[in-house]
C-alpha cells in the first residue's frame, strides 16, 4: 500500500528499540531479528521519535509531544499518559506494551483507539505466581536468610520438628479473576489435585467442562473465607480499586497467603498494614506489584517491622516481575510494533480488525467517531 502521508510516532522510552531490548542477549535470535525488522518497516512507513530514556516524567512527555506533534504514541506501565497530554495533540491512536492499560488516561470524548499486548503473558505470570506459592509455602525465603545470615550453626542440628511447613495439595486455592492469568494456573495446577476455588463476573461454564472439580464461588466472601491463597488476577479498574479491603482481609484465615501479581490498587494496603501492626490478621503476603511503585520508604519500613514483631509471618515483596521472561517481554515488543504498523497501514474499521484494541474500545468501533478517521482521510 503507498502511504502519501507519513504519521509521526513517539515512544515514549528507548527500551522498545533494536539497540535495547532488541539487543539483549537473553533473548532468542529469532524475536531480536523480528524486532530489528519490524523498526526497519516502521522506517518505511512513519516519522518516528524516540524519548532518549526509559522513564520520562508526565512533564518531560508533555514538552516531547508538543514539539514533535506525534500521531501515535507507543508507551509502556511506566508511562502514565494523561488526558490533560492528550486532550488538545493530534494523537489518534496509543499503543502500549502491556495487557494492562490503567495507566492510560481516556479523554472525555474518548476517541483516542488504545491497543495492548494480551495473550502473552499470561503463561509466565502463572509460573510466576506459582513459584510465589511455593516458596512461602516452604518458608524458603526466610531459610535462606536463615543460612544467609550464618544463623545455622553446629548447635542447630536437622531435627523432626524444625522449620515445619506445608505442601500446596493440602491447600485451598481461592482465585479471583479467572481471565488469561487464572485460567493458566488453573490448567497447571489442576494435575496436582489442588482444590481450587474462583471468583469472576461470571461463571466459567465451559471452562469447567475441562476442569470439572474447580468450584464457583458467586460471593468473593466465599473465597476469602474459605481459601488457603488468595491470588489476585483481575485488572485495576473503577470497579476493583480498593477490591480487598478490611472486610475481605479480615475473613482470611490465620496463617493463609495473599497474593497479587496483578495490580497494587486492587488492595487497600494501607489497611492490610494497619491490621497486622494491630494483629487483627495474621496472614502471609507476596506481592509483586504496590500502589505506589517503586514502594515508597515508609510502607517498607513498616512491613519490616511487622516482620520484625511477628518473625512467623512470612513476606515476598518484588519489584514488578511477573512477566519479566525474556521472551515473553520480546514478544509484547513484536505485537506492540506490529500492531502500530497496522495502524499506520489501516484505511477503514475492517483494516483494524486483527489489532489489539482494548476490549472498550472494540465494542464501539463502528459506532463512535474516531480520531484515526482524520488520518484515514489524508491518505
Amino acid at each position: 500500500m503507498d502511504i502519501t502521508y507519513k504519521p509521526k510516532v513517539f515512544f515514549t522510552s528507548n527500551v522498545f528499540s533494536t539497540k535495547e531490548i532488541g539487543s539483549n542477549e537473553q533473548i532468542s535470535e529469532k524475536y531480536r531479528t523480528a524486532i530489528d525488522d519490524l523498526w526497519q518497516e516502521l522506517d518505511q512507513t512513519a516519522e518516528f521519535q524516540i524519548f532518549n530514556g526509559r522513564f520520562p516524567s508526565e512533564k518531560e512527555i508533555k514538552k516531547e509531544l508538543k514539539i514533535f506533534n506525534p500521531d501515535i504514541l507507543g508507551c509502556h506501565l511506566s508511562h502514565p499518559i494523561s488526558s490533560k497530554i492528550l486532550k488538545n495533540s493530534n494523537i489518534f491512536a496509543i499503543s502500549t506494551s502491556t495487557a494492562g492499560y490503567n495507566h492510560i488516561q481516556r479523554t472525555e470524548e474518548d476517541d483516542i483507539l488504545i491497543t495492548h499486548t494480551p495473550g502473552i503473558l499470561h503463561k509466565t505470570v502463572a509460573d510466576y505466581t506459582i513459584a510465589l506459592i511455593m516458596a512461602n509455602l516452604r518458608n524458603l525465603i526466610d531459610l535462606h536468610n536463615y543460612v544467609w545470615n550464618e544463623q545455622w550453626t553446629s548447635d542447630d542440628k536437622w531435627d523432626l520438628d524444625q522449620s515445619l511447613s506445608s505442601v500446596i495439595t493440602d491447600k485451598t486455592l481461592g482465585i479471583i479473576g479467572l481471565g488469561e492469568i487464572g485460567k493458566e494456573i488453573v490448567r497447571k495446577l489442576y494435575p496436582w489435585g489442588v482444590k481450587i476455588l474462583y471468583s469472576d463476573k461470571n461463571q466459567m461454564k465451559q471452562f469447567e467442562k475441562d476442569y470439572p472439580l474447580i468450584e464457583f464461588k458467586e460471593n468473593i466472601k466465599d473465597i476469602f473465607r474459605e481459601s488457603d491463597i488468595i491470588s489476585l488476577h483481575i485488572p485495576l479498574n473503577k470497579y476493583t480499586i480498593n477490591l480487598v479491603n478490611r472486610d475481605l482481609l479480615k475473613l482470611m484465615k490465620k496463617g493463609s497467603l495473599l497474593i497479587n501479581t496483578a495490580r497494587g490498587g486492587i488492595l487497600e494496603l494501607e489497611t492490610l498494614l494497619n491490621m497486622l501492626e494491630n494483629k487483627e490478621v495474621q496472614i502471609n503476603i507476596a506481592f509483586d506489584v504496590f500502589p505506589v511503585e517503586p514502594i515508597d520508604s515508609n510502607t517498607l519500613m513498616r512491613l519490616k517491622n511487622i516482620k520484625r514483631e511477628q518473625p512467623n509471618i512470612r513476606m515476598i515483596l518484588i519489584p514488578h516481575n511477573a512477566s519479566a521472561d525474556a521472551n515473553t517481554r520480546a514478544k509484547m515488543n513484536i505485537l506492540f510494533l506490529k500492531d502500530i504498523i497496522k495502524i499506520i497501514k489501516s484505511s477503514c474499521i475492517e483494516d483494524l480488525r486483527e489489532i489489539h484494541i482494548i476490549p472498550e474500545h472494540k465494542k464501539l468501533i463502528k459506532e463512535r467517531k474516531w480520531r484515526i478517521f482524520n488520518y484515514w482521510e489524508k491518505k
